[in-house]
């Protein structure tokens, strides 16, 4: 059974490098939205904060899981790592940086991933 893999490696690199500076981004985006409400005086700071904690932390981890599968399913991951670079460029509302830089690896990886070369293997 002939399978298809990718060529490249820079999908893989670039969502390890995103997901594991996501994670630390996504709790700064739940505590930052939290304390922001908190300060404003919302009466639902606490919801909002949890939303952007999993907002972020599920885009961080989709994009880890899929940048080690770019390599097994180059078109999967590609396509899985833009919505990843979608939900963690949602917290850039709350002003976190940190979620810019993640949101463009994963969309670069994204790009190459769906772009990239491919090879049939035969087992």
């Amino acid at each position: 059974m002939a399978k298809i893999r990718g060529t490249s490696s820079a999908p893989m690199i670039l969502g390890i490098i995103g997901g594991l500076m996501g994670i630390p981004a996504s709790f700064c985006a739940g505590a930052c939205v939290a304390g922001i409400g908190g300060a404003a005086g919302a009466a639902d700071a606490s919801e909002m904060g949890t939303f952007y904690l999993g907002m972020c932390l599920a885009g961080s981890l989709m994009g880890l899981v899929f940048g080690f599968l770019s390599k097994r399913s180059p078109k999967l991951s590609g396509i899985m790592l833009i919505l990843a670079a979608m939900m963690t460029g949602f917290t850039l509302i709350a002003g976190n940086m940190i979620a810019l830089i993640c949101g463009i690896l994963f969309l670069i990886a994204g790009a190459i991933s769906l772009a990239q070369k491919t090879e049939v293997v035969v087992e």
